[in-house]
């Protein structure tokens, strides 16, 4: 399933998930296992995702059949809190995260690179979404609309 795809879907589940107070914020198809894999928060920070919350957020989708069609064939439907190595996709996903390191893969190259890790510099809102990197190449800036997929990076040398 290719990128546009993928956002398509993150539309139309948060169609069905926002009313409820949860937002898709990245998904994810394992095409050899056929899983559709949607990363979900509570829109509110007060409550953590937990695992209450992704059954509750998984029931709403079970029989949208907007999403079956998107999807055609046998699938599994996995919904899974961000984690500590979080999906980030949108400007406000990576402005909330300035200063900490990430690993960004885009779908065609831009500045040079296709892909890098490094610590968020800046955000701007030019063109859809400007990011600019510091890794150990340098400065890296690239368009969030060349994003194909993109995390931050937990130290767990420090657990």
């Amino acid at each position: 399933m290719d990128r546009i795809k993928l956002d398509n879907v993150i539309t139309l589940v948060n169609g069905q998930l926002n009313p409820s107070g949860f937002d898709c914020i990245e998904a994810e198809w394992l095409g050899h296992e056929r899983i559709l894999r949607l990363f979900v928060e509570r829109a509110s920070d007060e409550i953590g995702m937990n695992l209450d919350g992704c059954v509750s957020a998984t029931r709403l989708l079970h029989e949208c059949a907007a999403l079956d069609d998107m999807v055609p064939g046998h699938y599994v439907l996995e919904v899974s809190s961000p984690g500590v190595e979080r999906p980030l996709r949108r400007v406000e996903h990576f402005r909330a995260n300035l200063g900490r390191r990430a690993e960004v893969k885009l779908r065609e190259k831009c500045n040079e690179r296709r892909q890098g890790k490094g610590i968020l510099a800046e955000v701007r809102d030019d063109n859809g979404g400007l990011v600019t990197m510091q890794t150990e190449q340098g400065d890296w800036s690239f368009s969030l609309e060349l994003l194909q997929r993109a995390s931050l990076l937990y130290d767990w040398g420090d657990s």
